[in-house]
C-alpha cells in the first residue's frame, strides 16, 4: 500500500468504529473536516462507496464493511508486530546476565527477589560476552558494556580483581597461579603482572614457575577452592567462598579492571511495570556487600 493513503486509511478505520466523523476526529487529533477530505481522497482511489451518509448519521456499505474487517485485522496486526520487536507483548522478563556475575552476585540474591515478588516470572540468560542489546536477546542486560543509543544505563558496582588461596593451604608456599589471561588475547600471565605492579608485589616469588590456565573467573575461582593454585578473580565472585572460609585472601588490595557492571533497559520500555520493578530492586542492592566492608577491615 502506497505510503500516501496511511492517513485515509487510518482514518476510515476509525469511523467504520465509531460510526461518527466527529468520534474518529476526537480519536485521531484531526478536525472532522481533515476526516472528511481523506475520506474522499479514499472513495476516489478506490473508486468505490464506502459509507451513506445521512445527515449526521454515517453507516457502512457492503464494500466499506469488508474494507473495515480487513482495516482491523491489518492493524491489529501491526500492533503485534511493533510489541514484538519492543517486547511489551512478554509475560516473562528475559534477564541477559555475564557469567562472572550470574553466580557471583545475581544468584544468591535471587532467594529475597522471589520472596518479595512471588508472581513475578523472571527468565535468566547467561552469556560469555556481552551481547547486543537488543530485544531480540533479552529485555533487560547486566553488562560491562553499557553504551547503547536509546537505552538506560544504572551502575551496578566496580568490578574489583582480588588474589585468593586455599583456604587451609600453607602461605609461605609458591603455589601455582591461575591465570586467565593468555594467547591470542594477551601474553600469559598478563593479569597477575598487572596485578602484582598494582599490588606492589614481588611477581617472582609470587610466581611458581608455571601457569594454570582457565578461560574464566568462575574457572579459575573453582581451581583455587580445589587447592590447585592461587586465582586472581573479581571480589563479588569470590565472596561466598570467603565468608565460608574455602578460600582465603592472598592479599587484601584489590584492582579495579575498568569493566564496571550496569543494568541496561531500553528507554522506551523503562516505565513497563515489570522492568521497573526489577530496576527498583537492582538499585536497592547497589549498596555495599559484606565482603566489601570486610575487605575494608583488613585493609
Amino acid at each position: 500500500m502506497k505510503s500516501r493513503n496511511l492517513r485515509a486509511l487510518e482514518a476510515f478505520e476509525a469511523v467504520s468504529r465509531h460510526l461518527s466523523l466527529t468520534a474518529a476526529a476526537a480519536e485521531l487529533g484531526v478536525t472532522q473536516s481533515a476526516i472528511s477530505h481523506q475520506l474522499r481522497h479514499l472513495t476516489e482511489e478506490l473508486g468505490e462507496k464506502l459509507l451513506h451518509r445521512a445527515g449526521r448519521k454515517v453507516d457502512l456499505t457492503p464494500a466499506g464493511n469488508r474494507l473495515a474487517v480487513q482495516l482491523r485485522t491489518a492493524f491489529a496486526q501491526i500492533d503485534r508486530s511493533i510489541d514484538e520487536t519492543l517486547g511489551t507483548h512478554r509475560k516473562t522478563v528475559r534477564l541477559a546476565v555475564c557469567s562472572c556475575f550470574a553466580p557471583g552476585w545475581l544468584i544468591r540474591r535471587l532467594g529475597d527477589f522471589y520472596a518479595d515478588r512471588p508472581g513475578f516470572s523472571l527468565q535468566l540468560r547467561m552469556y560469555a560476552q556481552d551481547p547486543a542489546l537488543t530485544d531480540e536477546v533479552a529485555d533487560a542486560f547486566v553488562t560491562t558494556f553499557p553504551s547503547a543509543q536509546g537505552y538506560f544505563a544504572l551502575k551496578l558496582r566496580n568490578e574489583n580483581l582480588i588474589a585468593v588461596r586455599p583456604r587451609r593451604s600453607d602461605t609461605s608456599q609458591a603455589l601455582p597461579l591461575v591465570t586467565t589471561s593468555f594467547p591470542p588475547a594477551e601474553i600469559l600471565g598478563a593479569d597477575w603482572a598487572r596485578y602484582c605492579r598494582f599490588a606492589g608485589l614481588d611477581f617472582d616469588l609470587m610466581h611458581a614457575g608455571y601457569w594454570l590456565e582457565a578461560t574464566h573467573y568462575v574457572l579459575a575461582l573453582e581451581m583455587a577452592r580445589q587447592g590447585l593454585g592461587v586465582a586472581l578473580v573479581p571480589d563479588f565472585l569470590a565472596e561466598e567462598a570467603l565468608l565460608s572460609e574455602q578460600v582465603q585472601l592472598e592479599c587484601a588490595m584489590g584492582m579495579p579492571t575498568n569493566e564496571d557492571y550496569y543494568l541496561c533497559i531500553k528507554s522506551a520500555r523503562r516505565a513497563e511495570p515489570a522492568l521497573r520493578e526489577l530496576e527498583l530492586w537492582f538499585r536497592s542492592q547497589i549498596p555495599s556487600s559484606p565482603l566489601q566492608e570486610a575487605a575494608t577491615q583488613l585493609a
